[in-house]
């Protein structure tokens, strides 16, 4: 979820707080916002698509989102609004052939409505409170993002690319959000979904694996591994001692899972999720640790005899330094999963990444970032293996507004 956060959208149902003193309506307001960002880039990579094809190194890319965020408020104080985010980076070439690499379509789309007393609720297209409105430990705050930015976009292949999960994790599947007020420095939340899909409707115009409501190999023959009934939910704590911001998390991220009526079956995700990070002159240090029923980057295991189904285990670690007009920071991440299920041997995912960013003027700066990533796992007399390895340098700029 790599995201210019331009508004805090914290809400709740009106009919659910009961009276409130009468304040002064406020009628609703629109306001435009969004980014744009160019960059350079130059991008080795070895692995099984760049031993079949002469890839060259160096290119240009360029991504925008533009944010219409409305906000009102009632006369009994309860604010309310709606957020969409359009943005222009979801295809590269939605259809062979034709010489174009992007299409508009919808990022996070919410309803919102909030009470100081009562606590926030969002309706809508948008990240469980695990993975956006509580996450915690993840320091992305230098360059594009480090490990959460843009190098991932310049690698080709998607064999190539290691699994792992920052902020979004699971995409901004459709559904309900709840966070608390905070008390005495600690607050909660919860977010449930039905289906994995996210949009305007269930995707059903024909039955099949696209349709959020498919629930089985049915008719079709075919079976889909997909989320049903996803809850997070979290507790976090956030306070100050002797100048030093603390802030803890602890979640829970579950589902279960499409069924088959026959043959293989799989496993909904069962993960538990804890951060940490501080902050101090300047400094901001974090780490996240994810454990639990899924495989790399919160896919779905599949049951079966003899196929590996190891646990997943991921960290995530970074920190990040803010001086004058300049941000410095590092992170990195290291996942051991099962990966390939016919293949018995642990996967391992790993990338580290550093990088800058330099604000020329308000909503402009600079950024430069290196990331190396690695994904490995070996191969059996009865199984192919992975052996990926990609260095992505980035130098760029960007506008938030």
């Amino acid at each position: 979820m790599r995201k210019i956060l331009l508004a805090t959208t914290a809400v709740a149902a009106a009919a659910v707080f009961g009276a409130a003193p009468l304040a002064a309506q406020e009628a609703p307001t629109v306001r435009v916002g969004g980014y744009f960002r160019f960059n350079y880039a130059f991008t080795d990579q070895d692995g099984a698509t760049s031993s079949t094809a002469n890839l060259g190194k160096s290119d240009f890319t360029s991504d925008m989102e533009i944010h219409v965020i409305v906000q009102g408020k009632a006369a009994n104080g309860v604010s309310y609004g709606a957020t969409i985010e359009v943005q222009d980076d979801q295809n590269r070439q939605a259809t062979s052939g034709v010489a174009t690499k992007m299409s508009l379509d919808t990022d996070e789309m919410y309803l919102w409505v909030s009470s100081p007393q009562a606590g926030q609720l969002r309706f809508g297209d948008e990240d469980g409170v695990v993975l956006g409105a509580m996450a915690t430990g993840w320091i992305t705050s230098f360059g594009t993002g480090g490990i959460d930015g843009d190098w991932l976009d310049n690698v080709v292949g998607g064999n190539n690319r290691p699994s792992y999960f920052v902020g979004g994790g699971l995409v901004d599947s459709t559904k309900i959000i709840y966070t608390s007020p905070q008390f005495f420095g600690f607050d909660f939340g919860a977010s449930f979904g039905f289906n994995e899909g996210e949009g305007e409707d269930s995707g059903c115009e024909a039955l099949g694996t696209n349709c959020d409501r498919y629930d089985s190999s049915g008719p079709l023959g075919t079976y889909s591994l997909r989320r049903k009934n996803e809850v997070q939910a979290a507790i976090r704590y956030r306070g100050s001692f002797a100048g030093v911001g603390i802030a803890g998390m602890a979640g829970y991220i579950g589902s279960g899972v499409t069924k088959n009526s026959s043959g293989l079956s799989g496993e909904g995700l069962s993960v538990g999720v804890f951060g940490l990070q501080a902050t101090a002159y300047g400094f901001t240090a974090g780490a996240n640790y994810a454990f639990g029923r899924a495989n790399a980057g919160l896919g779905l295991l599949q049951n079966g005899a003899g196929l590996d189904d190891q646990d997943m285990k991921q960290w995530v670690a970074g920190v990040a330094y803010t001086f004058a007009n300049l941000t410095v920071g590092a992170n990195f991440f290291d996942v051991r999963s099962a990966g390939s299920q016919t293949n018995p041997n642990e996967r391992k995912d790993q990338a580290w990444s550093v990088g800058a960013n330099y604000n020329l003027a308000p909503g402009l700066a600079l950024v430069a970032e290196y990331t190396q990533g690695t994904k490995e796992e070996d191969a059996t007399a009865t199984a192919t293996g992975v052996d990926t390895d990609t260095k992505v340098f980035l130098l760029g700029t960007r506008i938030a507004f």
